[in-house]
């Protein structure tokens, strides 16, 4: 937190009409005063045309952003900031703290608000002319037609991150406004990650902004010493050295590789990965919209198969439900069973197979899922108990990496599941036999990439059981 001290009211005056004086001075948040970090109070007062930000996960861009774009409204006449978001609930969560920041300014400071949704506020000059000053967010769709300030968060996650770049560009020139790009890194591709590394060509107009978790007091118990020291230290020491309870268990729950591009601003090379980010985000969507019960699910026009990874000791189980249209696999329900007894998980699975016409159930049948697997395979026909051996994942594997070749399957634009995805890679064992899995950690296995993987699986003639054929012969 930032300790600032006035000593006349012109200086104060002043103060107050920048951005980070103003937040500063007038904002709060769920009733607490609003103290910025040393790196978000660096950004505040970077007025580059071209930000670039490299973030690690949960370091308050997002939060930040909002109270940028409210304070600009609050303090110029008029102004427009443009949010683009990795998704729609990404988008409207901005909205919603811009809204309620507002609400908690003073009275005297706040201008009266006209437009109030769930995608755009509106706020109305004191002056005489009564022009308007706005906040529109969307998620990543190229922004088209509004000028001014935009926000481009999360950006190396989106499907079209080019078209959104390229399309954003324009619309900062006949404003003079800026255009920020921010994002945790997913992997040495896209083009958050060429402006931000500058490998391939030079981007000179760009400022760069690095913000890894020993910056942020959230996750460090000492941000000055560890601004000096953690650079050159490796990451475990590092997370041993600064990092508080809350970061040490993230560290704990994720594959190294994983933790340093998450939380160390880390572009990890992804030779490894059998599914990369560009098979796999063009085939998510946010129009999605997931039934949280298997009632839920709407009358199909197609086919409903389903997958179920049964989790073991430290897994969960996972349900993954798709509708097939010739062909075409779009999902339709996720869930998972944390800690359920498998009773109970029985009693969902009885469930869905009466209250929907699922044509396929798969279901993981290798080990502690055995039992699961013969009660219902006895009582209901569809279900098909699959054994997870070396050659049914490759080819299960297989199969899904030529629907995301074909875009013939939609996923729901969900950072846990793209991560499973992506997380899978093939391994040559020293037998000569293929491995396709993910590192296990504390959050399973790759579990709903499996049960999505069973239930969009290619449905093959049964084998045919060994025996002689028996040719006949009909005279007349």
């Amino acid at each position: 937190m930032l300790g600032i001290v006035k000593r006349t009211e012109e200086e104060f005056a002043e103060w107050l009409s920048t951005e980070w004086g103003f937040l500063s001075g007038l904002a709060s948040y769920d009733d607490e005063p609003v103290a910025l970090e040393p790196y978000q109070f660096a950004f505040l007062q970077n007025r580059s045309r071209f930000r670039w930000v490299t973030k690690s996960r949960q370091v308050g861009f997002s939060f930040l952003f909002a109270l940028e774009a409210l304070a600009r409204c609050h303090l110029r006449e008029k102004h427009t900031a443009v949010f683009v978001s990795y998704n729609l609930d990404d988008a409207k969560e901005k909205i919603l703290v811009a809204r309620q920041v507002h609400e908690e300014l003073p009275l005297a400071y706040q201008k009266r608000l006209v437009v109030d949704s769930k995608t755009e506020l509106a706020f109305e000059s004191n002056g005489a002319g009564k022009r308007l000053s706005r906040i529109l967010s969307h998620p990543s769709k190229a922004p088209r037609g509004k000028k001014g300030d935009v926000y481009l968060d999360e950006l190396a996650h989106y499907a079209n991150d080019r078209e959104v770049y390229r399309g954003s560009t324009a619309l900062i020139l006949r404003a003079q406004g800026q255009l920020t790009g921010c994002s945790t890194p997913l992997g040495r591709r896209g083009i958050f990650w060429e402006i931000a590394n500058e490998e391939l060509r030079q981007f000179p107009h760009h400022t760069r902004q690095l913000v890894p978790w020993w910056l942020c007091r959230f996750f460090c118990h000492d941000v000055k010493r560890a601004a000096d020291e953690a650079p050159g230290m490796p990451t475990e020491e590092r997370v041993a050295r600064f990092g508080r309870p809350t970061l040490i268990e993230q560290f704990d729950s994720l594959p190294l590789e994983d933790f340093q591009q998450e939380f160390e601003c880390r572009f990890v090379d992804e030779t490894y990965s059998f599914y990369p980010y560009e098979l796999i985000l063009p085939c998510t969507s946010d129009d999605l919209m997931l039934a949280d019960e298997p009632a839920s699910i709407p009358t199909p026009e197609g086919r409903l198969v389903a997958g179920f990874d049964v989790g073991r000791t430290r897994d969960r189980s996972e349900l993954a439900v798709f509708e097939e249209v010739e062909g075409r696999f779009t999902c339709r329900m996720m869930r998972s069973f944390d800690g359920v007894p498998f009773s109970e998980q029985e009693a969902e699975l009885r469930r869905l197979l009466s209250v929907l016409p699922v044509a396929r159930l798969s279901i993981d049948r290798s080990g502690i899922g055995m039992n699961l697997a013969e009660n219902l395979e006895r009582d209901f026909p569809q279900v098909v108990a699959e054994n997870f051996t070396n050659e049914a994942k490759e080819r299960w594997a297989t199969d899904f990496k030529i629907l995301l070749q074909r875009r013939d399957v939609v996923l729901p634009r969900d950072r846990n599941l793209v991560g499973q995805v992506h997380a899978i890679k093939r391994r040559v064992l020293p037998s000569g036999k293929v491995s396709f899995d993910a590192e296990r950690n504390a959050r399973g296995h790759a579990d709903k990439f499996w049960s999505v993987a069973l239930a969009c699986q290619r449905e093959r003639a049964p084998t045919r059981k060994p025996g002689g054929d028996v040719a006949v012969r009909i005279l007349g």
